[in-house]
C-alpha cells in the first residue's frame, strides 16, 4: 500500500527588532523558532485538533501535524486517506468549515498546523468520493485532471515524456500525475494556495520521492506566501534516488535515524544506545551519511513505521518507545516530531474509530484506543527541554558519559543534562555536567524528585532500569539557579539579546509563540495564556503530606480533580491535575507530598470523559505549608471557596468572582520599598497613532499576563522610543512581553518567546532595553 510515511514539517517564524524589520521580505530557509517540535496527530478530526491545540500549547510543541485534508475514496482503512480524489476540503475529519476553525484555534495559541498533501498521485480505480466526486482512475472531473494529465506505469504515456522512470512515477498501481506538466503544477498550486490562505502553516509532501525534485520546485514556485515543506524521501541502499537530492526543495525526513534508534534501544545493534552518542553521534556526516541536522527531520515514528516493522512502536516493551522519544527530544540531530495514535490491535489496514457516516470519532484520550502518546509525562516534558535547549540556537551535545552499552548521560550545553538507563539494572552514578550550581527538579516524573548539582557541576543520582532522568535550567527549584542560559547567541536569527544599557541586562529568548508560553486553561481560540511558576518537590524527609477531601456533586462520567498553581500540581494544566478518588457519597480525597513552607494557589475541577474541563466558581483556594514535614487536610466545597478547611485554606482576593470557569490567577506580594528594584523598561517600536505600548508579564506588578492590566510607556520620541519605570520585588523571577494596545482595545503581542529576568537581591537600580519584535515568516526561494 502507499507510504504514507511520516508527516513532519516545520514553518518557521524570524523574530526581529520592528525597527529594522522596514522595507523587504525576509527570505531564509533555516527555522529560528526554537518551539519547534512537531506532533503528528495522526487522523484526528479537525475539531479534536482544534480542541487539543491548547494542550499542545502548553507543552510547547510549537507544531501539529494532521492528516490529508482533501477529499479521498471511501473506506474505513487509514490509507483510503492518500488516495486523493479530488481538492475539495472534505475528508473523515471533517469539512472545510471545520478545517479552518481547527486552523484558527490553533493559530490562535501560537500552534502551527501542518498540512499532510498528497499531489504524487490519485486512486488506483474508479467510483464515488468521499465527498460525492465521481472519478475513474485516470479521470478526475473534479479535479480538473483527464488522461493526459497522467503517466503509464507500462511504458506507455499520455504525453510526450522522456528520461523518467518509474522509481518516480508510479507507486503500487495509483495514477501517477504528470507533475512536469505546466497545468498539473498549476492545479496543484492552487490547492496549496487554498491551504495557506486558511492558515496553515506549512505542508508535508506525500510520496515526494516518487517525483522528480525538478518538479516539485516548479509546483512550490507558484505557491505564494510564506510556508515550510517537508518531504517523504525514504532512504533505500543503493537506490538511485536518495534523501540528499530533495534538499533543495525543502527538509526531508531523515528515516535512518528512526530505524538506528530502532536497533540500538532493542540491542540488535551491538553498540546499543550508546552508539547514538559515541564515539561520534548520529546525524554526522561521517560515518553516518545522514542529511545535515538544519534539513533533517527525525521522527519518533509514525502510521506507517510503526505497522511495517521500521521503528519501534507502542507495542515494543521494557519502554523503549518511550525511552526513544525522550532520547529524540533531548538529542541535537533534526527537528523532531512526536507520534500519536491509536490502537489498530495489529490490523495492518485499521482506521481510526468511525461513526456510522463514515466520519472519524472525536478523541478521547485513553478510550477508544486513543493512545495520545504526546500527553505521557516522559515525553511532554521533554518538548519543554527541547525548546529550551534550541532557545539560542542548537546547543551543543556536551558531558557525554557512558555505563553500559545501554546507559548514556549527556548535556545540552549549559542548559540540561538527560540520562537514560535502557540497561536491566539501576545506574548510580556521578556525572559531570556543564551546569550552574542549584537545585532542579527531574522533569522525567513531573518533578517529584529535587537533585542538587553541586558547584562544580557533579550530579549524583540512581536512575531505575528502563528509565530516565533529566533536568534543564529553565525548570530549577526554588529559583536558585538562573533561568537565563550561559551561552552566547550564535546568530540573529536565533536570537536576540537585550542592549546593555547598566550591568544588569536580559536575554531574550528566540521562539514564535506569540502570547505567553506556558500553562493554559484559555480555550482553543484564545490569544494568550496564563503564566505560572514551578515548584520541585521536597525530600520525603521533609515534606508536607497534604489531603484534599473537598465535596462535590459530579455528573455522570465526570471525575473531580485538583490542579494549582506549583508543577506538583499541574501548573494550572487540566491535562496534568491530579485525579482523587470517591470515598462516598460526594466526598472525594486525595494525598500527596508537597515541598515544606510553599505557597501555593489552586482549584477543583471537573472532567468529562469526553475531557471537557469545568473549572469551580470563585477565586484561586490558597495555603502555604508548614515549614517541616507533617500532615494537614484541607476541606472544601466544589464551588465555594469560603467553606471551612481544617488548614485555613482562604481566597486570593476580597470579592470572589462568579464567572464559570475562570482562569486562576496568581499573585506576588510586593516588596517593602527599601528593598524594592526600580526596572525601567526601554524599547523602540512602530506604532499607529493610536497605539500605546504596554509591558505585561507573569507576576502580579506587570499584570499576571492579563492585557487590561498591563503598565503603560511613555513615549519618549518621534523615533519610536519608549520607557516606563516600576518597583519590583527582589530576587524575583519574571517573564513579560511588550504589547500594542490600541485606542478602540485590540491588543498586538510582539513576537518571540517570553522575555525572562530576575531581580537582584537588593534595592538597586536595571534598565531592560529591546525593541519590540515583529514576526517574519520564513520562506525558501528557489
Amino acid at each position: 500500500m502507499l507510504s504514507s510515511l511520516s508527516k513532519i514539517i516545520l514553518l518557521s517564524v524570524l523574530s526581529i527588532d520592528c525597527a529594522f524589520a522596514a522595507g523587504g521580505r525576509v527570505l531564509r530557509r533555516a527555522p529560528s523558532k526554537s518551539s519547534n517540535a512537531i506532533v503528528q496527530l495522526f487522523e484526528w478530526p479537525w475539531d479534536s485538533v482544534a480542541l487539543e491545540c491548547s494542550t499542545l500549547a502548553s507543552a510547547g510543541y510549537g507544531y501539529v501535524q494532521v492528516s490529508p485534508a482533501q477529499e479521498h475514496i471511501q473506506g474505513s482503512q487509514w490509507w483510503t486517506d492518500y488516495q486523493p480524489v479530488s481538492y475539495k476540503l472534505v475528508s473523515k475529519r471533517g469539512d472545510r468549515s471545520a478545517f479552518a476553525r481547527m486552523v484558527r484555534a490553533c493559530n490562535g495559541v501560537g500552534v502551527g498546523v501542518i498540512v499532510d498533501v498528497v499531489f504524487n498521485h490519485m486512486t488506483a480505480g474508479s467510483g464515488t468520493g468521499f465527498a460525492g466526486s465521481s472519478y475513474t482512475k485516470y479521470n478526475y472531473p473534479t479535479a480538473g485532471y483527464m488522461s493526459s494529465n497522467f503517466h503509464y506505469c507500462n511504458g506507455n504515456s499520455a504525453s510526450d515524456i522522456s528520461n523518467y522512470n518509474n522509481a518516480y512515477k508510479c507507486l503500487v498501481g495509483l495514477a501517477d500525475l504528470a507533475q512536469e506538466q505546466p497545468y498539473v503544477q498549476q492545479v496543484i498550486a492552487a490547492f496549496l494556495n487554498d491551504l495557506l490562505s486558511l492558515g496553515a502553516a506549512g505542508f508535508r509532501i506525500d510520496a515526494a520521492k516518487h517525483m522528480r525534485d525538478a518538479d516539485i520546485a516548479s509546483i512550490l514556485a507558484l505557491v505564494n506566501g510564506t510556508y515550510y515543506d517537508t518531504q517523504e524521501v525514504i532512504y533505500g541502499n543503493g537506490e538511485a534516488v536518495n534523501p540528499s537530492q530533495y534538499t533543495t526543495t525543502g527538509d526531508v525526513m531523515e528515516f535512518r535515524a528512526t530505524t538506528a534508534a530502532q536497533a540500538c534501544f532493542l540491542g540488535r545493534d551491538s553498540g546499543g544506545i550508546a552508539k547514538l552518542v559515541t564515539p561520534t553521534p548520529m546525524g554526522s556526516a561521517s560515518p553516518w551519511g545522514f542529511v545535515n541536522s538544519s534539513i533533517a527531520n527525525y521522527i519518533m515514528a509514525n502510521q506507517d513505521t510503526e505497522r511495517s516493522g521500521t521503528s519501534l512502536n507502542a507495542q515494543s516493551g521494557n519502554n523503549v518507545y518511550v525511552l526513544s522519544a525522550v532520547f529524540m527530544l533531548g538529542f541535537n540531530y533534526g527537528t523532531p516530531t512526536v507520534y500519536s495514535g491509536y490502537d489498530y490491535n495489529n490490523n495492518y489496514d485499521a482506521g481510526a474509530p468511525q461513526n456510522s457516516t463514515g466520519y472519524t470519532n472525536q478523541v478521547t484520550c485513553g478510550s477508544n484506543g486513543w493512545r495520545c502518546e504526546h500527553r505521557a509525562q516522559a515525553i511532554s516534558s521533554m518538548v519543554a527541554f527541547h525548546n529550551a535547549a534550541n532557545a539560542n540556537g542548537s546547543a551543543p551535545l556536551t558531558n557525554i558519559q557512558t555505563g553500559t552499552n545501554q546507559q548514556i548521560a549527556f548535556g545540552r550545553g549549559s542548559i540540561g543534562f538527560l540520562i537514560i538507563n535502557n540497561d536491566n539494572q539501576v545506574w548510580s552514578n556521578t556525572w559531570t555536567t556543564s551546569l550552574p550550581a542549584g537545585i532542579y527538579c527531574d522533569i522525567i516524573h513531573g518533578c517529584a524528585q529535587a537533585y542538587n548539582v553541586s558547584s562544580d557541576g557533579k550530579l549524583s543520582a540512581s536512575v531505575a532500569s528502563r528509565d530516565a532522568l533529566a533536568i534543564y535550567i529553565g525548570a530549577p527549584s526554588n529559583g536558585a539557579v538562573t533561568t537565563t542560559p550561559a551561552t552566547s547567541p550564535t546568530s540573529a536569527s536565533a536570537s536576540s539579546s537585550v542592549a546593555r544599557s547598566s550591568s544588569s541586562s536580559a536575554r531574550v529568548v528566540a521562539s514564535s509563540i506569540t502570547s505567553p508560553t506556558t500553562s493554559t486553561t484559555s480555550t482553543a481560540t484564545s490569544s494568550s495564556t496564563t503564566t505560572t511558576s514551578t515548584t520541585p518537590q521536597a525530600p520525603v524527609s521533609t515534606a508536607a503530606t497534604i489531603t484534599f477531601s473537598p465535596t462535590a456533586n459530579v455528573g455522570a462520567g465526570e471525575t473531580l480533580k485538583v490542579v494549582g498553581s506549583i508543577s506538583q500540581l499541574g501548573s494550572w494544566a487540566p491535562s496534568s491535575a491530579l485525579t482523587l478518588s470517591q470515598s462516598s457519597g460526594n466526598s472525594w480525597t486525595l494525598t500527596v507530598t508537597l515541598p515544606p513552607a510553599t505557597s501555593f494557589e489552586f482549584k477543583y475541577i471537573r472532567v468529562s470523559s469526553s475531557g471537557s474541563v469545568t473549572w469551580e466558581d470563585g477565586s484561586n483556594r490558597v495555603y502555604t505549608t508548614p515549614n517541616t514535614g507533617s500532615s494537614v487536610t484541607l476541606y472544601g466545597t466544589f464551588g465555594s471557596t469560603t467553606s471551612g478547611t481544617s488548614a485555613v485554606t482562604g481566597e486570593s482576593g476580597n470579592s470572589p468572582t462568579t464567572t464559570s470557569g475562570a482562569a486562576p490567577t496568581t499573585t506576588t506580594t510586593p516588596a517593602s520599598v527599601s528593598t524594592a528594584v526600580t526596572v525601567t523598561f526601554t524599547t523602540t517600536a512602530n506604532t499607529a497613532s493610536d497605539e500605546t505600548v504596554k509591558v505585561v508579564g507573569s507576576i502580579s506588578q506587570l499584570g499576571n499576563w492579563a492585557p487590561s492590566a498591563a503598565l503603560a510607556l511613555s513615549r519618549l520620541s518621534s523615533n519610536g522610543d519608549w520607557t516606563l519605570s516600576t518597583t519590583l520585588p527582589p530576587n524575583t523571577y519574571f517573564e513579560y512581553k511588550y504589547i500594542k494596545v490600541s485606542s478602540s482595545g485590540s491588543v498586538t503581542w510582539e513576537s518571540g518567546s517570553n522575555r525572562v529576568y530576575t531581580t537582584p537581591n537588593t534595592g538597586s537600580s536595571v534598565t531592560l532595553s529591546g525593541a519590540f519584535r515583529c514576526a517574519f515568516f520564513l520562506l525558501l526561494v528557489l
